[in-house]
């Protein structure tokens, strides 16, 4: 994996696509705030048994696009680099994803406290949710 690429005016990543520690999900997206939703596109190693998109590949990538969203919200107010830990992951599956298709993922921050942080995030294709996510986050580090 290449090193992360931040901006210097905030010192955080300028980009989504090392956003997730495991190689197997490439997520892109987001925008310079990270406010934008990010995506991913399946593809055959994406899938379970059964030929639909693996929960745990959703879970990874779910868990990867709250923490981001957390650590740059966390960022952007002054808290400086810090780590962003899960502490809570709770999905809802809805409906099968396949090959091909590229879901998006849209995150809300719920609650930004000064060492907890609550967000949720919604994953879909096209018009249809696939899953959610609500993560609670433990801040440490600087701040």
């Amino acid at each position: 994996m290449t090193p992360r690429e931040t901006s210097p005016e905030n010192g955080i990543d300028s980009d989504f696509r090392h956003l997730s520690s495991n190689p197997m999900v490439r997520i892109e997206g987001g925008g310079d705030d990270g406010t934008q939703p990010v995506f991913f596109e399946v593809t055959e190693r994406h899938l379970n048994g059964g030929g639909t998109l693996h929960g745990g590949v959703l879970a990874c990538a779910l868990d990867s696009a709250l923490g981001e969203r957390v650590y740059r919200q966390a960022s952007r107010r002054g808290r400086g680099p810090c780590r962003v830990v899960t502490t809570q992951l709770d999905i809802h599956y809805c409906e099968p994803a396949l090959a091909g298709d590229r879901v998006s993922l849209e995150v809300s921050i719920l609650r930004m406290g000064g060492r907890l942080a609550v967000a949720e995030a919604l994953a879909s294709v096209g018009e249809r949710v696939i899953g959610k996510a609500v993560g609670a986050f433990y801040l440490s580090g600087s701040g």
